[in-house]
């Protein structure tokens, strides 16, 4: 159901030169009443990916395109009665998702290769039609004209040119704008004259429009921060444009109004990310704002609720793990904001008391330059293992407890290798991941092992590839057994993304599959239960919450163990068995509309 409130919220304006950087003092500190209406509120299935929910032009229906099982699904909600429905029954790798001019259908370019090319999608059956197959060529950020021609950009070898594909069987390919390399998120302008989009170099972007006739181009904004999913949007009027971006000293993505008549750049900041701008035809403004909190909680191995044990910390909390003794939990921190992505993560620490429960607050563990991910304390408590983007590395890195000595690599795979957390075995001499290793393997994941000396804390030998006779797909994660004869691990399809509970001897072998089932990617390990005979693992069935599962491995038997509004994944358990510490998630999209004198359509 949708809602309406009323409240004073800033409306800030920056003034713009000729080259203007979005990063100038406010003008002025006006307050004006708000209306605002939530359109939609959808939770998202990806940790980290989070594309924004787009409002149809009447603001009757909202679309959101989820991430799972390694391709992307379509959610329709209907805004009068608050119901969201899948839309997509197949595979595809939708992006770049808007809406026709009337509403009627969603329009996004598919990435997947045997589907390559512009859809659109009847919301009310579902059906799927191909309306531009571009051959061996690429296109992308298609756009449907109310004629029905569409407007993309095409790729083709070093060149890239703006493009429209004319209504009919035959769809005639014309040449708008040749030598658009550079060129982000265009669209033409309502009345056809011009085009505005973005152009990207050197990780900013600036705001362009240029006259279609003479060519003349002026820069409305430069120095800019963008999203994963990028676009620009005309006012109904074609009088100004709206976009999601960071200046040079945001810490968030705000929502930015640019009239093209030389007014003043009108800037809304929101207490959340804002990924998307979308003028509606009734002149209000809907924004998609990204809403994500992770904290570490603890739930009895047996089932239940978790209780958050990390809300005393500054920032969110996640991918615990446990010390040796049980008397502390280590974790990642991090903001969550949209602006910091690529993503700066920290590693964090909170000592537990006798009974397991949290004393005092939660505080940094290590902090070095870009990824700190995944902290395993060995077994004798003398190390940190770890993985690191320290130098421009993507590896594996360990250092003393306590000490202040050098950091040491133990993997030298170098950036690309998307290296997930380590896992000691039990005796303290091997570290366990998942990882792409060397770039030139042109493997698409796999499960690694790297002999560690216990004393000197350096690597004995190589890493080594774990042999997973058989295995087709990607491996993410591995955790050795309580006894450290077998490895667990998900193991991802590559024909249809569905994600697999794995064992396999922790020296290599043919993979025994325990469990199957559709999944957002779980950025984790299963987890050992304490018997060695069942496992943990997290899974949400391609929509909605995380929920933590336990599995029997000789039987398949499965039974939820978490529950709650928030979801639960990337279990760890205790290690005297009782208590498995998990990331709690509370994880949306949500889809407001705003009417206010400053930031209106027009």
């Amino acid at each position: 159901m949708t809602f309406t409130l009323s409240r004073p919220l800033p409306a800030v304006c920056r003034g713009l030169a000729a080259v203007p950087l979005l990063s100038a003092a406010a003008c002025g500190s006006n307050v004006e009443e708000v209306s605002e209406v939530v359109l939609a509120r959808h939770v998202h299935t990806d940790l980290y990916d989070a594309y924004p929910g787009i409002p149809s032009p009447a603001g009757d229906q909202v679309v959101f395109a989820d991430y799972a099982a390694d391709k992307r699904s379509l959610t329709v909600y209907d805004v009068a009665t608050g119901v969201g429905r899948v839309v997509t029954a197949t595979q595809g790798g939708r992006t770049r998702v808007t809406w026709s001019p009337d509403g009627s259908r969603i329009v996004y370019v598919d990435r997947q290769s045997d589907r390559h090319g512009v859809w659109t999608l009847d919301p009310s059956s579902g059906r799927e039609s191909r309306i531009v197959d571009p051959g061996d060529t690429r296109i992308d950020y298609p756009r449907l004209l109310p004629d029905g021609t569409v407007t993309a950009l095409r790729y083709a070898g070093a060149d890239t040119a703006w493009v429209a594909y004319a209504p009919g069987a035959g769809r005639a390919i014309s040449v708008i704008v040749d030598g658009a390399g550079g060129w982000v998120a265009p669209v033409r302008s309502p009345d056809g004259r011009a085009v505005a989009y973005l152009r990207s170099a050197g990780g900013r972007a600036a705001l362009a429009v240029t006259e279609l006739a003479t060519g003349e181009t002026r820069t409305l904004a430069a120095d800019l921060r963008l999203g994963w999913d990028r676009r620009v949007e005309w006012s109904s009027t074609g009088r100004a444009l709206h976009l999601a971006a960071a200046g040079t000293r945001d810490s968030l993505f705000v929502a930015w109004r640019v009239p093209l008549d030389g007014s003043p750049t009108e800037r809304l900041e929101r207490s959340r990310d804002v990924l998307a701008v979308t003028p509606l035809a009734d002149g209000r403004v809907a924004l998609s704002e990204y809403h994500t909190r992770t904290a570490v909680g603890l739930v009895p191995a047996t089932g239940g609720e978790p209780t958050d044990v990390t809300t005393a910390g500054a920032t969110s909390a996640f991918l615990p793990s446990w010390h040796p003794g049980g008397r502390a939990l280590g974790f990642i921190t991090f903001s969550w904001r949209r602006v910091r992505m690529p993503i700066d993560f920290d590693l964090g620490t909170l000592d537990l008391d006798a009974e397991g429960l949290p004393a005092g607050a939660p505080r940094t563990l290590l902090s070095e330059e870009g990824e700190d991910y995944g902290a395993a304390w060995s077994p004798d408590d003398r190390w940190l293992a770890f993985h690191s983007h320290v130098e421009q590395s993507d590896d594996i890195w360990l250092v003393p407890v306590g000490g202040s000595e050098r950091l040491t690599r133990l993997t030298h795979f170098g950036p690309g290798a998307d290296t997930g957390e380590p896992d000691w075995s039990p005796d303290g001499r091997t570290l366990a991941f998942s990882s792409h290793g060397p770039p030139l393997e042109g493997n698409p994941g796999s499960v690694y092992s790297v002999a560690v000396d216990p004393a000197t804390g350096r690597a004995a030998a190589d890493p080594v590839r774990v042999p997973l006779d058989g295995f087709q797909g990607y491996a993410m994660g591995a955790r050795f057994s309580p006894d450290g004869e077998r490895l667990a691990f998900y193991g991802r399809s590559l024909e249809d993304g569905r994600v697999t509970v794995y064992t396999v001897p922790a020296a290599g072998g043919a993979p025994t599959a325990v469990v199957s089932f559709v999944n957002g990617e779980p950025y984790s390990a299963p987890e050992w239960g304490a018997d060695g005979r069942s496992l943990f693992y997290s899974r949400n069935d391609g929509v909605g919450a995380f929920q933590v599962w336990w599995v029997d491995i000789a039987t398949g038997a499965t039974e939820p163990v978490t529950t709650g509004a928030l979801g639960a994944l990337q279990p760890s358990l205790s290690p005297d068995g009782r208590t498995l510490a998990v990331t709690m998630r509370d994880a949306a999209i949500e889809v407001v509309a705003l009417a206010t004198g400053s930031a209106n359509a027009n």
